[in-house]
């Protein structure tokens, strides 16, 4: 499989799992912005709605209860205007109310309609009762109004304000169920997002391991260590082998170098065995040049010899006999030349041959030279390309890291909201022991008064306590959200670890492919020298044939002046016949 598919299949395998990792985080976001958005906007309203209600019919009674201690008509009416406005309150609460039922789930609707229904049969009969008690008031008959205000007002109140309570109870109720599921969700998150991301380390490690073993395995070294080597060769130092496993681009170069030191130390032979036969060559040409002097003397002595013919015939006669014996051996002088060039020329044709395979070896090494260059500048292509998927992923974890720092300022939003509703309680409750305060000091005219400031405190009180366990749920919320986000964080550091190795990968294989550069170049170097070699061979051996063709000629010349002097030394004995013959006449 080759290295860039490796790499490819490895992050998309990261890739993944980070979409998963992301698509889980963003669905238990969204269950939980679901849950915190009901919470706010149902339970929560509805819970402030009904108090507000509570309160209000509260301070109704107290208005109520303050008409009964009046005498006077304008103080009547004074407290019956803030009875108005109290009941205006009442009655925008309950509208409210009833629209958040209808967002409500199936099962907390039934049952807060019914209370609902209740609530409004209850405050139908606490109208009728108040007007009359209000008119008897205004009429002057103190008597029959308390004796309604105990007999009928004050059991209709007390039931309306246990329902009010069943209905705080039943919302409260439906806020921690959602504040439940909402910690429940966080605590999934939690639990899902340190399962994946722990999966996700454990993969990036796992394919960092892989494809830091499989570019080992391919490139035979460390990339710091074949920088070395090449280092080394490419300033002539071939002696590295260390005898151990060879792999890879590094077994590939241990066997350029050594085809490489192979064929220069054959080429170092042949050239020494061309020098040697070269100089045997040099030998005979000056023996040849010699034996072509000494055959010049002779033919020149001869020469003179044959112009003192008519002087020295008896001498003529001996020299011609003397003559024929040098020439026949500058005969075999000529020849023993002509086979000595002859072996000349066929150690040059060999020598020739020898640089010739060696100028083909360094082609083949300068092509594999270029191959293995190649071979490196794709690896760093596919780092390259490596590097930007992991990009992509960082800028999708920094993202996935946004939307969590979005999820913890939702919950410190809905903490101060909480905030704000643990204050109203705290002034509610505060009101109510103003009022039982102001209760005992009116003494038995305060006594309902008192209980209704008690039955005030008492809610007060249950608003309190919800709100602490809701407040703690959020609590929880931010607690699963924050380590969420350092489980992103963590994620962002490992991609951006991984990010460095590959980075770093690549700056090796740069640096591997100007190291095979710099080989490349001098086996092309060595490549032009032994075709320069084979070329000045090549005209050696024309200069060796042309010698060997001289030579040639030299003895076919002797030949010729060897049958001249037999001729010669026939005319000579024929001349001297013919001067016996004239001195015998």
């Amino acid at each position: 499989m080759k290295l860039s598919t490796k790499l490819a299949l490895s992050f998309c395998c990261v890739i993944t799992v980070l979409l998963v990792l992301s698509a889980a985080a963003l669905r238990n976001i969204a269950a939980m912005n679901e849950r915190i958005d009901e919470m706010d906007a149902v339970w929560l309203p509805s819970v402030i709605a009904i108090q507000s209600m509570n309160v209000d019919l509260n301070a109704v009674r107290a208005d109520l209860a303050s008409i009964l201690s009046q005498t006077y008509v304008d103080e009547i009416r004074k407290y019956e205007k803030s009875l108005a406005a109290s009941l205006a309150d009442i009655q925008k609460n309950y509208a409210l109310y009833a629209t958040l039922i209808d967002v409500q789930p199936a099962a907390s609707d039934s049952r807060d309609k019914a209370l609902m229904a209740r609530i409004a049969d209850l405050s139908k009969e606490e109208d009728a009762i108040r007007a009359k008690l209000v008119k008897n008031m205004l009429d002057g008959r103190r008597g029959p109004a308390n004796a309604l205000f105990n007999s009928k007002y004050r059991p209709v109140f007390d039931e309306l304000g246990k329902t009010y309570a069943q209905a705080v109870e039943l919302n409260v109720t439906g806020s921690r169920e959602v504040a439940r599921q909402a910690a429940e969700i966080g605590q999934r998150a939690r639990r899902m997002t340190v399962a994946l991301a722990l999966a996700a380390v454990l993969i990036s490690l796992g394919i960092a391991w892989r494809i830091t073993r499989s570019v080992g395995l391919q490139l035979g070294k460390d990339p710091g260590e074949l920088a070395v080597i090449a280092r080394r060769v490419a300033e002539g130092d071939y002696s590295y082998n260390d005898d151990g496993p060879k792999t890879g681009v590094y077994a590939h170069m241990t066997a350029m170098v050594a085809a490489l030191k192979k064929h220069m130390e054959q080429a170092r032979r042949e050239s020494e065995n061309a020098r040697a036969q070269s100089q045997k060559a040099t030998a005979a040409l000056q023996q040849a040049e010699e034996a072509g002097e000494q055959a010049a003397e002779r033919t020149q002595a001869m020469r003179e010899a044959a112009l003192r013919l008519e002087e020295v015939a008896q001498v003529v006669s001996s020299a011609s006999s003397v003559l024929a014996a040098q020439i026949e051996q500058s005969d075999r002088g000529a020849q023993e030349t002509s086979q000595r060039l002859s072996e000349a020329a066929t150690a040059m044709t060999q020598m020739n041959a020898t640089v010739q395979e060696v100028a083909r070896n360094a082609a083949a090494a300068s092509a594999a030279s270029a191959e293995t260059r190649e071979k490196a500048e794709s690896g760093a292509a596919v780092v390259r390309r490596s590097l930007q998927s992991i990009d992509a992923v960082q800028h999708v974890s920094l993202d996935l890291k946004a939307d969590m720092a979005r999820l913890e300022e939702h919950t410190q939003a809905i903490s101060r909201i909480m905030g704000v509703i643990s204050d109203i309680a705290d002034q509610t409750n505060l009101l109510a022991l103003n009022a039982a305060i102001e209760a005992a000091r009116a003494g038995e005219a305060g006594r309902g008064f008192a209980v209704v400031a008690d039955e005030v405190r008492k809610l007060a009180e249950k608003t309190m306590a919800s709100t602490h366990d809701v407040g703690a749920a959020i609590q929880a919320i931010q607690g699963s959200a924050s380590q969420s986000a350092a489980s992103a964080d963590k994620a962002v550091e490992q991609i951006g670890a991984a990010t460095n190795f590959a980075r770093q990968s690549g700056d090796a294989l740069e640096a591997i492919v100007s190291t095979v550069e710099t080989t490349a170049d001098q086996v092309g170097a060595i490549a032009a020298a032994s075709e320069e070699q084979s070329a000045a061979s090549e005209e050696i051996n024309r200069t060796m044939g042309q010698v060997s063709q001289m030579s040639a000629q030299t003895a076919q010349a002797m030949t010729e002046a060897a049958r001249a002097v037999a001729d010669l030394a026939a005319q000579t004995r024929n001349l001297m016949d013919l001067m016996g013959s004239l001195r015998a006449q």
